[in-house]
């Protein structure tokens, strides 16, 4: 069995303090992301810091496909660290600590938000990076589908891959496609699927889907339905055990 963690947004807590911010995305989406989905950079830290005192194996998308589809073992402790959308701070700040910590990461990538050219960071907003700066952060992101144009969602129970026709959303995910590594690896984009939308994937051929859903993946998890535990800022230490399936 394994856990997987996702992060959106690494900043110090000074940044953080200012609020909920809007998206800045090339496709022009307008957005805000969630104050939950901010983490401050000293906590972030911390969790990486546990999980590495503590023994963790951090897992690859391989190693995940092996243990659903070629019955393979995985490491007692083990984990895999997630970011979605691209947003600065995943290089500012995230990349940074993952590299000298030597931690591998998989970046759900909406390939339509991507800019062309880099922008200068701005505190003030939530802005994505660039094709060329997420190239440069290879050594440590393997980056996977996570739609090209159809990262969008209207209230919190519907997204853009429920309204959109199966062949409409297959195409897109083709798109996106052209510019990942995973090209079997998907995460529905805000955690809001329902099953025409599994179905869509398995027809398309992906061999993994991850959503919102807090839990632990066991062999009997749809890999088409893997959690992902959202790591929520200032967690007791203990009550992170809890979500990582640690016996007390």
């Amino acid at each position: 069995m394994f856990t997987t963690l996702v992060f959106h947004e690494v900043r110090p807590k000074s940044e953080i303090a200012s609020g909920q911010r809007a998206i800045s995305v090339a496709d022009g989406y307008q957005d805000s992301l969630p104050m939950p989905l901010y983490n401050s950079l000293d906590y972030f830290c911390e969790i990486l810091n546990e999980l590495k005192g503590t023994g963790y194996h951090f897992l690859s998308l391989d190693e995940i496909k092996g243990f659903y589809y070629e019955n393979r073992e995985l490491p007692k402790k083990s984990i895999l660290i997630t970011f979605d959308d691209c947003y600065q701070s995943q290089k500012k700040y995230a990349y940074p600590i993952l590299k000298k910590m030597g931690i591998r990461a998989v970046s759900f990538e909406p390939t339509g938000w991507v800019y062309g050219e880099e922008k200068a960071y701005k505190e003030e907003s939530s802005v994505v990076l660039s094709f060329k700066e997420l190239e440069e952060m290879g050594d440590v992101f393997t980056y996977a589908n996570h739609t090209h144009h159809y990262h969008q969602r209207e209230g919190v129970e519907k997204s853009r891959i429920m309204w959109e026709s199966k062949t409409s959303f297959m195409q897109d995910l083709k798109k996106c496609n052209q510019y990942v590594e995973a090209k079997d690896v998907f995460a529905y984009p805000f955690g809001i699927y329902n099953q025409s939308s599994v179905q869509t994937l398995r027809e398309s051929d992906f061999k993994l889907a991850f959503t919102t859903e807090p839990g632990i993946n066991t062999r009997e998890t749809p890999p088409l339905e893997l959690h992902r535990n959202i790591v929520i800022e200032d967690l007791p230490i203990e009550k992170f055990r809890d979500m990582l399936g640690e016996k007390k």
